[in-house]
This record gives structure tokens, sequence and C-alpha cells, in this order.
């Protein structure tokens, strides 16, 4: 009957159910398979670093997310599944099987090597020796490759890509994990909520920030308001002289280690944009000669449905069809003829944070605009 069923199942199989028909082997866990959130690089761990785990016959069938412990921390045990370092239980954002989301933890600051097991419902993987680095900044990407476009923030509260860059001298949000160890010392497992931005840990090593290769302004650096510890965010200012495009260069650096500079964002120029959208050609020029006279670009519809907007002007009458769709996240003021609830039913319905009723005066207009595109940075 064992023969038989050695011929069914193959090698692979008897692994997985045991020659004598018991449960499958303990968990088993590689170097290779302790990699970055954020990069995927794998080797080295260094304090508070958020790191992705592969074992094998680890895990339960069904993603089992993070919770709160008694202390009101990070759970270091989700679906029966631990990870320890030297010991040491890890905070444990979700197990599955075959996959856990871990955060190293800090208490490894002043050690060079730590031993990682992975532990699945009591039973222990073989340690697996790493090296443990001072840091290993890595920058989150969009597509989670750790390539091209960085997940990031302009200050508009917008996500940085092609379609909305970030304007030169704008405060931009990245990112990162692999800042290491903090200043305070880092609490594993904490969700970072403090009273004043000064009270939040911050890198032990210096922090910089260079675009294009041009070195930004740091306006903050440290750990993530409202996110467990080990999430870093850094909040920087576009250099004005950085380079124009859809792919500049991102790099952060910590101390003396940098993260991959195949990392991009999308940069445009600092002169803001505004579309107009209105059917009669009077008013489409007033608008333009007087926006244009204040410093703005004016674009005008449809002609600049692939170009990115910092508000759209917009006549209430104008057809859906003459309206971009491109363009209907950014901040926009309807005009028209009078006030009605009608009218402000539709301006409510287009998503407009103002409403002016023709005519339309210079002063009017620019004031509502320049209320409108004032910048509101990052804290």
């Amino acid at each position: 009957m064992k023969r038989r069923m050695t011929h069914v199942l193959g090698v692979a199989g008897l692994a997985a159910i045991g020659l004598n028909g018991q449960s499958q082997a303990g968990p088993e866990l590689f170097a290779r398979d302790v990699v970055s959130a954020a990069n995927y690089a794998a080797g080295t761990v260094t304090p508070g670093e958020i790191v992705v785990l592969y074992p094998s016959n680890a895990g339960p069938l069904n993603l089992a997310e993070s919770h709160l412990d008694a202390n009101g921390r990070m759970a270091n045990s989700v679906g029966a599944t631990r990870v320890l370092f030297d010991g040491i239980p890890a905070p444990i954002f979700y197990s599955v099987r075959g996959q856990v989301g871990a955060i190293v933890p800090y208490g490894l600051s002043d050690r060079k090597t730590t031993n990682v097991v992975v532990e699945y419902e009591g039973v222990r993987s073989t340690p697996v020796t790493l090296p443990v680095v001072p840091v290993a900044p890595a920058l989150f990407t969009l597509d989670s490759s750790g390539k091209g476009q960085a997940a990031m923030l302009n200050e508009t509260g917008c996500c940085n890509s092609a379609r909305s860059p970030a304007m030169r001298g704008s405060v931009a949000q990245l990112y990162a994990v692999g800042a290491g160890q903090t200043t305070p010392r880092g609490t594993d497992g904490l969700f970072s909520d403090y009273p004043r931005l000064a009270d939040y840990p911050i890198p032990q090593l210096p922090v910089t920030v260079t675009v294009g290769g041009i070195p930004a302004e740091i306006l903050y650096a440290g750990e993530a308001p409202l996110h467990v510890t080990g999430t870093f965010v850094v909040n920087f200012r576009v250099p004005p002289d950085a380079p124009l495009g859809d792919a500049i260069p991102l790099v952060l650096t910590v101390g003396n280690t940098r993260s991959s500079d195949a990392v991009t964002m999308a940069i445009r120029s600092s002169v803001q944009r505004i579309l107009v959208v209105d059917r009669d050609a009077a008013i489409r020029q007033s608008l333009t000669k007087i926006l244009r006279s204040a410093g703005y670009e004016v674009l005008l519809a449809p002609l600049a449905q692939e170009q990115p907007v910092d508000l759209m002007i917009c006549d209430l009458a104008a057809n859906d069809k003459e309206i971009p769709k491109e363009h209907r996240h950014v901040k926009i003021i309807a005009t028209s003829a009078a006030l009605s609830p009608d009218v402000l039913k539709a301006a409510d319905m287009l998503g407009a944070q103002a409403v002016l009723t023709k005519p339309l005066s210079a002063e009017r207009v620019l004031r509502k605009v320049r209320e409108l595109l004032a910048a509101r940075p990052f804290p």
C-alpha cells in the first residue's frame, strides 16, 4: 500500500505528509526568505524594519490579520504564527500560509547578527542567522516592486504620478522603511500618536533626500503619525531647480546608506494651471486674461485633457461631455448666471468647492482662486 501511495503522490507529496502518514513537516526558513517590505531586498535586517518572510509549512490557510494585544500594541502572535529574532517576538502585520509580515524588534540595535525563527502552532523552524545593519532605507512604490513611481503624496493630498506631478517648490511626502533605531528609542508594536510633532521619534542617523540628484529641504523625518512604529515618513520640499519629468530619480539617505536609484517621482513646473470650461468665448477670453495677468497658466477644455491641472473653473451650463473626467478630482469653482437651490445642487454634484455668479469680476475670481490654491503643506 505504501509503494502504491508513493507512485501516486510522488516525492513531493510524501515530503508534505510524511512516510508514516503523519502531519506535514514543521516550518522551514532560509536567509533568502526574509526581505524588506518596500524593495524586497534580502540578506540583512535593521531594527524597526518592516519585513516579509516566506516560510514553508507555516501560517494558516486563510489570511489572519493583525490585532492589538492587552497593552494596546500590535500583537506578536497572529494566526498561530510568531516570528522571533534572538528569541524576541516581533509584531505581526498578518499571517497566511507561506507568508508573514513582521517588524524587526528595536532590541537588535546593539547586535551584529540575529537568529530568526518562524513558529507555527508551537513548532519552530531551524534558526537562520542574518547580519544586523544600522539602517537599510527603502522607499515604497506604487506597484510594490521597489522600483518606479514612489508611493508618495503631493501637498494637495493626491498621490504623486505622471497624471498628478508635484510642482517645483511644493512639499511632498514619502514613505519608507529601514531607518533604524530612533531617538527616543523605538517601542515594538506601538502606534505613534503624540500631541506634538516634536514628540515623534526620529532616526538616530541624519536623513537626506535628493530629487534628480539635487538636495531637498527636509521639513520632517520620523515616525509616521498614527502608524505602527517602523513606518517612516519624510516631508520635503521639491527643489525649485529640480528636473521636470514623469520619472525623476528620488533617493533617500539615512546616515551613509542610500535607497535604490530605481525609485522615481513626477515633477512639473511651479506655475499653477487652471482649466477653463465655458461655452461663451467672451467669458473664456476674459478669464484667460484675468488669470494670466496674475501669473497662472490657463488651459481650455477639451484641449487639455491629458495635462495635469490644479483647479478648474467650470460653467454649470456646460454639457457633461465638455468637462474632462480626468480633472474632476481637482478643486473646482463653478460659475452660473444666478444662485438657486438647483444651481447649488448641480455644483455639489460636480464636486465644486465654490460657486461664483456672472458677471465675473477679476477681484472675485482671483480671491477665490488664491484661496483654493493656497498651499496646505504637511505638518
